[in-house]
């Protein structure tokens, strides 16, 4: 089985610098980058398409492909508890610490849904369309529900999964095959699209 994860579109949030809520829709920029990833994909037959149920993921679903498609909450985005809203910047700036809350039960003070609630509701996704005889399925999601297909396909723990870049509305492909995941490509863009600037976390 071949799965196709997809990230949301760029949304007015990510333009905005703050924490996610449900309700963010895509920028035009956004749909523009979903209509471009949408050509590179037409072509191939997918058995099964799943959403995150938020707007922005809902929105690029659309976009992406004219089919059928099951929202599923397991997709859906990190909670960021008490930071939802508020500006990552100045999180950052004024708490250089506190992405560690959300890897860490003990310290975990903005309430947060820690990454490891994230990858299992993730893996129980995974357990629950592998005996359904696809070959190819794709998924529209988040950035941390990528980053945990990652550490589930690559046995990545901690602070390092914040390293690793995933963009609005790259591809990353794994495959699951005698009941194990492997990693076959991670954030893929059209090389145009691929910036020098780093991509911020958690949003």
């Amino acid at each position: 089985m071949i799965l196709y994860f997809i990230r949301h579109g760029q949304t007015f949030n990510n333009v905005k610098g703050v924490f996610p809520d449900k309700f963010t829709e895509l920028t035009e920029k956004g749909k523009n980058e979903a209509k471009e990833i949408n050509e590179y994909i037409k072509n191939i037959n997918f058995d099964a398409v799943y959403s995150s149920p938020f707007i922005r993921t809902v929105e690029t679903t659309e976009i992406v492909t004219d089919k059928d498609y099951i929202k599923d909450d397991r997709l859906r985005d990190v909670y960021t508890g008490d930071l939802e809203g508020k500006s990552i910047a100045e999180t950052s700036k004024n708490d250089r610490s506190w992405y560690s809350t959300f890897q860490d039960t003990g310290s975990n003070k903005y309430h947060v849904e820690l990454f490891d609630d994230v990858k299992k509701r993730i893996n129980d996704f995974i357990n629950d369309i592998k005996g359904k005889n696809y070959e190819n399925v794709l998924i529209v999601t988040h950035l941390e529900p990528v980053r945990a297909m990652y550490a589930l396909a690559t046995e990545t723990k901690g602070l390092p999964l914040t390293k690793i870049e995933i963009n609005n509305c790259s591809i990353s492909i794994f495959t699951h095959i005698d009941n194990k995941l492997y990693l076959k490509v991670l954030n893929w863009l059209p090389l145009k699209n691929y910036g020098n600037v780093k991509n911020k976390n958690f949003y």
